[in-house]
């Protein structure tokens, strides 16, 4: 099993809360294929900094032309399951993240420009915990 933090507007969360699907564009295809059935995935909210969820993948990725998204069609899809709902600030546990270690203030910068980055099981731990 992998876990992976994914990386999304407060918008786009609802969508994914509402619909049970995850997208990326299509310069993130690579990484979304990846994901594998019984994966988890852990929704981190840009703008408000804080996790909101935890998805189990219940399928492999597939592509969708239909647009759900706001922002952009994202059209390299998983379908999920919901596992656990919560909100953590991620600035009241991300020194306990192996992610962000050494990293400081500059935390951010890891995730500039991703859709999706794949992350350590004692993490996805941490995360769950606080969720």
């Amino acid at each position: 099993m992998t876990y992976w933090l994914c990386i999304l507007t407060p918008e786009n969360y609802e969508i994914v809360r509402k619909e049970l699907i995850w997208g990326v564009e299509d310069r993130h295809r690579n990484k979304i294929q990846q994901v594998k059935k019984g994966d988890k995935l852990v929704m981190y909210v840009i703008g408000e900094k804080k996790i909101k969820g935890i998805y189990e993948a219940t399928g492999e990725a597939y592509r969708e032309e239909k647009q759900i998204f706001k922002g952009g069609l994202y059209p390299n899809r998983v379908k999920l399951k919901k596992v656990k709902e919560g909100d953590v600030d991620i600035e009241k546990i991300r020194e306990k993240l192996e992610l962000f270690k050494g990293l400081g203030p500059r935390w951010a910068l890891k995730l500039r420009g991703k859709a999706m980055i794949q992350i350590t099981e004692k993490d996805h731990k941490t995360i769950e915990t606080f969720l």
